[in-house]
């Protein structure tokens, strides 16, 4: 992880990030979160999100993304999120 790169590819209006991985870690957040939210934890202001995809070798589609894209924009967006799969046991799917 460099955080030199990653900041330089940020624009400087950046408000809000969605941060997507593709498994799932019990306890603090999935590992690319947990680097984004340190990374970013000096730029007060920008909301960050994170949610799982890909879950169940589910294709990631192009309605995923716009259901993600609501969501990040939404005044109090769903965090953590996961899209792909009905998630009927802790309710945190996006419908796309």
């Amino acid at each position: 992880w460099s955080t030199q790169h990653f900041l330089a590819q940020l624009p400087s209006t950046v408000k809000r990030i969605a941060v997507l991985d593709r498994c799932k870690e019990h306890g603090v957040g999935e590992p690319l979160y947990t680097d984004v939210c340190a990374t970013m934890q000096p730029h007060a202001g920008v909301r960050i999100i994170g949610g799982r995809y890909g879950l169940a070798s589910k294709d990631f589609t192009t309605g995923m993304a716009h259901a993600i894209f609501v969501n990040l924009a939404a005044s109090k967006p769903k965090h953590p999120f996961t899209v792909g799969i009905v998630d009927d046991v802790t309710n945190l799917s996006l419908e796309y």
